[in-house]
């Protein structure tokens, strides 16, 4: 568990600093790698997301309640996506990104699901 909140914490802090760099910090509607709509609220998003994610891999508590909300976020983002192509004409949510969502928000909600049945070792406190 701590380690798939560490890849996906990499990968969202990865893919929002590309993001910076590729189409800049405008409130326009970009293209990223020419598949994705993006903008610098969306880059933010997925920056703090992806911060949140690194920072939660230290603890698999942590890194558990990550999975399972940052997949509801996704999951909700991905919905969200084929109802409107812009959240509040600020946040890019159509085009590609819907499926790119719905995949990130089904795996980590999976993941952190079947973690949370797992049974945990009683650890008395003293």
């Amino acid at each position: 568990m701590r380690s798939i909140a560490k890849v996906f914490g990499v990968l969202f802090i990865v893919g929002a600093l590309y993001g910076f760099v590729d189409t800049g910090f405008g409130l326009d509607r970009s293209l990223l790698l020419g598949i994705f709509p993006v903008n610098a609220l969306l880059n933010i998003v997925h920056l703090a997301l992806g911060i949140w994610g690194y920072s939660s891999s230290r603890d698999e508590t942590l890194a558990g309640h990550f999975c399972r909300w940052a997949g509801v976020v996704f999951l909700a983002m991905g919905a969200a996506g084929f109802a409107i192509d812009m959240l509040l004409g600020l946040l890019p949510l159509g085009g590609a990104d819907r499926f790119l969502h719905l995949g990130v928000g089904v795996v980590l909600l999976a993941v952190g699901l079947v973690d949370a049945t797992r049974p945990r070792p009683y650890h008395r406190s003293r």
